[in-house]
């Protein structure tokens, strides 16, 4: 990142002055003037701010009102001979000159950071210059001009320019909005296997953050999978779809661009020949479909960070290249372009710091016998400052280019002689700006099963990529083969370690791993081997990657080794412990282990599949999905999941979320952090004072798997949220058939209340159950309209969310005062005694006459 440009923004009104003010003069258009014109300019200068503190950049821009005739960017017509005085309040001088004014405004501009308090004078000078370039105006002569002014300089700072607004604490989506600069660095894209880094088998993207969860964010069928059913004509019981593995890869590079996952569907039992799909990346809705018959299929996405006197920033939309640049899709709409790229050079590529592919190409300019080999640097922004700055902004697709042509290559410098080995020179892995590896060995291909052995000697070399320095050679070596007429292999796609400048190679038969200074060629340290299973010798080097000075390995042996490679010491393993390090599969797999691979690195966590090359249906359960810290191998999360053929590009990663194809379903997975949506209640009808009352809700995951047919179905309510201790049982439930787990929690909800005095208080937190319910009861202490707040805050697996609800509450009931016990009325008195009385005389007369009745009898 360049501050120096980016505080250009600041002076936008300067600069769309000085354009206002510029302008070519309109001159008669006959030859060159005889006698020549002698043109008067007018200086001006400004600064800001104005006033600043110390130790606070300012920004100097200064300019004439003239313009250069036929000036233009693609063309070098240009002012010249600027000078600027600047004196201290002390009286100290210091002088500045520009010779060539590259701006075709004539505009010029410098930072400046001032160190003492007081007054600084700046005083700029046009020297003047005669027109040297040919046309009506050659000979003409541009008068001097000059103009001053000064810069308040205090102690107290002033308030900075804001760089950015913050980091998100909700869910977001893209586009980015332009002012949230600092978004940046959660962001990300991932540009397939034709772009650098990710080129070959390299799996490390520097860049955004990943995923820290299993939720689930959607699901996707790419083809028929899983279980047929039925007994009949099936083979064998249970009998799956095939998933096409090792040969017939499905979701092969999928590559993501500005939020948007773009991926091949396969036609029928072929890889490819379906449709081009893209889908958003966090929805996983379709945005557009294309077929790739009679132009190819995406190799990879490019993005270049186009700048000149009249644009500056990313060409928009990118492009979505097929094999080689040869031709290319537009990433927003899927639409094939007009570009038509051919004669691109082989190499070895690197990314530029501003997006373009630099490629190493090594040619051999004289004979087999004798030969001359140069060493060039192919830069793929060319293509773009031929088709952009001379077509124009507007365009640029370019048809028919051919990039060949020697305008392509930065530079061109003979190799030295020392360099030539027992083969042909070749280019390992090179550091623009920096360094470049090479060999002139050639190693046993690692697809053929019967080659072994290692050249005696084999070659290494490095040559300088310093500017003005490139092709120098740093060294060159040749090592003896070792003994046992062992096999060296060149290692990862990537074999240099930028932060400990080494580079390896690996030794199959022996599983070794040996290091060598990337500055002087000397063996450092190995060979060494740490593998502690013998499943380790298949494919032991096919995806280990360096990242973070580490070096990582994987394979069929199901442990996940991590070696530093300044040491070649062993720093830990992820897979042979206990619980939280183990892939263990018990009876379920002939490796004792699952077979573990590496799909992803980012963020310092590493993403683990589940694979093999040719696995039989039905398929070994429990394989899992993991993601592991790159810097202990603690466990972070696992999931269930078998991923594609084991070493192949099937995950990609951006802006926190990771995808890949679950063979288990064939469907592609999006794992990373969801909305939530929070619902809270309370009594619609006013509460007694003194009285409780229930508050209560739902905490539920509205992502837009959620919503998919299956999940909508089974959930009408809405799928609860859980906590993420839970979230991995949970997903396998709601997304994988797998039975409901009887241990999930659900997450913490914070509750707060504005009462009647506005007083905002917590009255407590409670924890929602496996069907996302929460619930709170609570007495309220004084009387009046509640506010009430339900708050989740957030967790690993979803962004927080809110709700609000009121409830009122009344005074009791008025109690009436006591009064004095009523005397009793004449009635009372004397009426109902004798109607008792009565009452006693009928029951004695007829017990009376009945025994009277009985003796006679």
């Amino acid at each position: 990142m360049n501050p120096t440009k980016n505080k250009l923004t600041t002076f936008g009104l300067t600069l769309i002055l000085i354009i206002t003010l510029g302008f070519s003069l309109t001159l008669s258009t006959t030859l060159a003037h005889t006698p020549a014109w002698e043109v008067p300019t007018y200086a001006f200068i400004n600064i800001a701010p104005d006033p600043v503190g110390v130790g606070q950049q300012a920004m100097v821009v200064f300019w004439i009102d003239k313009t250069l005739p036929s000036a233009a960017v693609a063309n070098n017509i240009r002012i010249h001979d600027y000078e600027l005085k600047i004196t201290n309040p002390e009286g100290k001088t210091e002088t500045k000159t520009w010779d060539i004014i590259w701006d075709t405004t004539s505009s010029q501009y410098t930072p400046f950071t001032p160190d003492k308090v007081g007054v600084y004078t700046f005083n700029f000078t046009y020297k003047g210059q005669t027109y040297e370039w040919s046309g009506q105006y050659n000979g003409d002569k541009y008068l001097p001009s000059t103009a001053s002014t000064t810069l308040t300089v205090q102690d107290e700072p002033i308030p900075d320019a804001r760089s950015s607004y913050p980091l998100p604490s909700e869910y977001w989506t893209r586009p980015i909005e332009g002012q949230n600069t600092d978004w940046y660095g959660i962001s990300s894209n991932w540009l397939g296997t034709g772009s650098p880094p990710l080129s070959g088998w390299a799996r490390y993207q520097p860049d955004g953050i990943g995923s820290n969860t299993s939720h689930i964010m959607w699901t996707k069928p790419i083809q028929d999978g899983g279980v047929l059913g039925g007994s009949e004509g099936t083979g064998v019981l249970g009998n799956m779809f095939y998933m096409g593995m090792t040969y017939n890869q499905r979701f092969s590079n999928p590559i993501i661009m500005d939020g948007r996952l773009i991926y091949h569907e396969p036609y029928g039992n072929a890889r490819g020949g379906g449709d081009m799909v893209a889908v958003d990346l966090r929805t996983g809705g379709e945005l557009w479909r294309t077929n790739t018959t009679g132009i190819g299929e995406p190799a990879f996405g490019y993005y270049y960070a186009y700048e000149d006197g009249n644009q500056h920033g990313i060409l928009p939309e990118g492009l979505l290249f097929t094999n080689n640049f040869a031709r290319a899709y537009n990433p927003s709409t899927g639409r094939v372009t007009n570009t038509n790229i051919t004669n691109v050079p082989s190499g070895v590529s690197a990314l530029g710091t501003e997006g373009e592919h630099l490629r190493y190409v090594i040619t051999n300019l004289g004979t087999a016998q004798s030969p001359n080999y140069y060493l060039a640097q192919w830069n793929s922004s060319k293509i773009n400052a031929v088709t952009v700055g001379q077509i124009g902004v507007q365009n640029w697709y370019p048809a028919n280019f051919a990039a060949g042509v020697p305008r392509m290559y930065d530079w061109n410098v003979s190799l030295p002689a020392a360099v030539r080995g027992l083969a042909t020179p070749a280019v390992v892995q090179a550091i623009p700006g920096d360094i470049l590896l090479g060999r002139s060995t050639t190693f046993i291909s690692t697809s053929t099963a019967v080659s072994f052995g290692t050249p005696d000697p084999y070659t290494f070399w490095a040559v300088s990529l310093k500017p003005g320095d490139e092709g120098r050679l740093l060294w060159v070596k040749n090592y003896p083969a070792p003994d046992g007429n062992v096999s060296i292999i060149q290692g990862p796609a990537n074999p240099i370690d930028p932060i400990n400048r080494v580079f390896v190679t690996y030794t199959k038969e022996t599983m070794s791993w040996t290091g060598y200074s990337l500055d002087t060629g000397n063996i450092v340290w190995g060979p060494k081997s740490h593998s502690l299973s013998g499943y380790d010798y298949y494919e032991g080097w096919l995806v280990s990657n360096i990242a973070y000075g580490k070096l990582y390995t994987s394979n069929y042996g199901g442990i996940l080794y991590a070696m530093d490679t300044k040491t070649g010491d062993l720093l830990w393993t992820y897979g042979n412990g206990g619980a939280g390090n183990s892939t263990s599969s018990g009876m379920d797999t002939v490796w004792g282990r699952y077979p573990i691979w590496i799909g992803a690195i980012a963020d310092d966590k590493i993403y683990l599949l589940t694979s093999e090359h040719s696995p039989n249906t039905p398929m070994y359960k429990d394989a899992k999905i993991r993601c592991v810290d790159a810097q202990t191998g603690a466990e972070i999360w696992t999931m269930l999941g078998f991923g594609g053929v084991a070493g192949s590009a099937q995950m990609a990663l951006a802006d926190g979320y990771l995808v890949y194809l679950n063979c288990y379903d064939m469907q592609i997975y999006s794992v990373g952090k969801g909305p939530s949506r929070l619902i809270v209640n309370t009594p619609q009808t006013g509460v007694e004072l003194g009285k409780s009352l229930l508050i209560s809700g739902t905490v539920t995951d509205i992502s837009a798997g959620t919503q998919q047919n299956e999940q909508a179905a089974r959930f009408p309510n809405g799928v609860p949220a859980v906590s993420d201790v839970s979230q991995s049982a949970w997903m396998e439930y709601v997304y994988m058939q797998k039975p409901r787990p009887t241990n999930v929690t659900g997450v913490e909800v914070e509750l707060y209340v504005l009462d009647a005095n506005n007083n905002y208080r917590s009255i407590g937190t409670t924890t929602a159950d496996a069907d996302g319910f929460f619930s709170h009861s609570w007495i309220p202490d004084i009387e009046g309209k509640y506010m009430v707040y339900a708050s989740f805050a957030g967790s690993t697996a979803y962004w927080p969310s809110h709700a609000t609800t009121a409830f009122s509450v009344d005074p009791p009931p008025l109690t009436p005062p006591p009064t004095d016990a009523p005397k009793d009325s004449i009635a009372d008195q004397y009426f109902a005694p004798a109607i008792a009385g009565l009452f006693a005389v009928v029951i004695i007369v007829g017990a009376i006459l009945a025994l009277m009745l009985k003796k006679r009898v």
